[in-house]
């Protein structure tokens, strides 16, 4: 019986026995790129894009955070979140104020307007969502969702 090392080796690019249909990465881009297209036109509707639409439901979610919590949770820069709520604090989504606690760092928290948009995408892409978990029992989406974190915090620590 193979080691895992060697049964490893087809999910590595600098293995020659890479085959890069086994690489995850390759169907995570795909499924990621997928969903966004799909996305795209109820997203459009909105007036948003995937990167407010991430912002607005993680703070739907998890309420005020400051721009660099956001980023963290976005998996985004710094920079890019800063630019994309201030943005979406002039279209009405989001308000932003300075932390009482310290003036140096700036909360974001998400309007009526904001909650209201993000009720209509998932109106718009009710079929989507339908459609991207059909045949799935919940337990494997569980499994799916532990194992993409696995990833995930791997990732973090390399």
């Amino acid at each position: 019986m193979k080691d895992n090392n060697s049964q490893l080796n087809k999910f590595k690019p600098s293995s020659p026995y890479f085959e890069f249909q086994q690489f995850p990465f390759y169907w995570l881009i795909r499924t990621g790129a997928a969903y966004s297209l799909r996305m795209e036109k109820s997203l459009r509707k909105n007036n948003l894009n995937s990167t407010a639409w991430r912002i607005l439901l993680i703070l739907r979610e998890m309420g005020n955070l400051s721009v660099t919590e956001l980023a963290a949770h976005a998996v985004a820069k710094t920079p890019t979140i800063t630019r994309a709520t201030y943005k979406m604090k002039t279209e009405g989504f989001l308000d932003i104020y300075t932390s009482p606690h310290d003036g140096r760092v700036s909360i974001v928290e998400i309007t009526p307007k904001g909650r209201e948009s993000i009720d209509m995408v998932i109106e718009n892409s009710q079929k989507l969502f339908v459609n991207i978990y059909e045949d799935f029992t919940a337990e494997q989406i569980e499994l799916l969702n532990q194992t993409l974190k696995k990833l995930f915090v791997n990732l973090q620590e390399a």
